[in-house]
């Protein structure tokens, strides 16, 4: 009798648990659905054209107050600076920003110009005689040579750029900023963001750049594999069950780039978590993910202007729930690129069906 009293009780905890940690969808995006809902963090872009077709792009995200970072790389490939730094037991814990950028390994140049615009803007570090250092991760995808010479590519001006543009308004997306050379799975890839509010005043948003091998729909139908995720205005569609192979010849020319924020004041370690069970929403999103030739990262901020008890699996589930949002946000947005020789086509062209726009 008493065992089977502890199993009842136990079994009732567990639901109440279950019940608690659960996550309603569609999500609650805050006023803007973009990553600056997050109070704390500005976004800033620099878009450049080649006139052939070929584009490519940096996107910055900049808490300017300083974030705890976390970061989880498991691409085979990666392209990325500073990572190592938001590991759990390094010294330092604090981000005042993150880079997304296009250029392959070149592209990591533009956190050398958001480093000098904070710099300039009393932002970083301090360390030995009053001296700032702005500490600034970054990740690229491969984005050269489509439509445009190899050497079309970010440096050091295009960080400054999108630095000097930072704010904490609307987000635009699609063809823009990190996501402006960006392919997926046969199609335009681009630049996507959304955010979540949750019940307990916590705020959770992501931004990426989505430049994947595997598509994020079905080949067929169009169907967005995370589709269960969007909300009625976001351009919901059934969830695929088809898992069409990748094209080829963006094999080691991949790689999704995010950051995931939120207000809630996060431990470095619990920071790593959340990006950890992020990342689950790419891969939710996109199949395959994750490969031998991507360098799939995602780098999460918690600027902590708010401290109710923090629960990291609610947060951590909504963050994921927003990268797979923010992943087909950037598929609806981006545009087919027409221009002589070079064409691309965006999902919404083969697919008008489905978009709403």
């Amino acid at each position: 009798m008493r065992v089977d009293v502890a199993v009842a009780g136990l079994l009732t905890l567990t639901a109440w648990a279950s019940a608690a940690l659960a996550q309603n969808l569609p999500q609650t995006p805050g006023p803007k659905n973009a990553i600056t809902d997050v109070p704390g963090i500005e976004v800033g872009q620099y878009t450049a054209s080649s006139g052939s077709g070929g584009m490519t792009g940096t996107t910055v995200v900049i808490a300017r107050g300083g974030a705890t970072a976390g970061v989880t790389q498991r691409g085979g490939a990666p392209g990325t600076r500073e990572t190592d730094i938001l590991k759990s037991e390094k010294a330092v814990g604090t981000a005042h920003a993150v880079v997304l950028s296009g250029g392959s390994a070149y592209g990591l140049a533009a956190a050398d110009g958001v480093m000098t615009c904070l710099e300039g803007q009393g932002i970083g570090t301090p360390v030995a005689n009053g001296a700032l250092v702005p500490i600034v991760p970054s990740a690229i995808i491969f984005d050269p040579g489509r439509c445009a010479p190899f050497t079309f590519r970010p440096d050091a001006s295009f960080g400054t750029n999108a630095c000097r543009a930072a704010n904490d308004g609307p987000v635009q997306m699609g063809n823009v900023g990190a996501g402006a050379g960006a392919r997926s799975g046969g199609v335009k890839g681009g630049l996507g963001t959304a955010s979540a509010v949750l019940p307990n005043g916590i705020v959770v948003g992501a931004i990426v750049a989505v430049n994947s091998a595997g598509r994020t729909f079905d080949a067929t139908t169009g169907a967005f594999f995370a589709g269960y995720v969007l909300g009625s205005s976001e351009g919901a569609s059934p969830t695929a069950l088809a898992r069409p192979d990748a094209d080829s010849d963006e094999l080691l020319r991949a790689t999704t780039v995010a950051v995931v924020a939120t207000n809630a004041r996060l431990t470095k370690a619990q920071a790593n978590k959340v990006a950890q069970m992020a990342d689950d929403g790419l891969a939710r999103a996109i199949r395959p993910a994750h490969g031998n030739g991507d360098g799939d990262t995602v780098f999460a901020l918690a600027t902590g202007t708010v401290t109710p008890n923090v629960n990291i699996t609610q947060i951590g589930g909504a963050a994921a729930d927003a990268l797979s949002r923010a992943i087909m946000r950037a598929l609806l947005a981006a545009d087919g690129i027409h221009t002589g020789t070079c064409n691309v086509n965006s999902y919404c062209e083969l697919f008008p069906q489905r978009c709403s726009r």
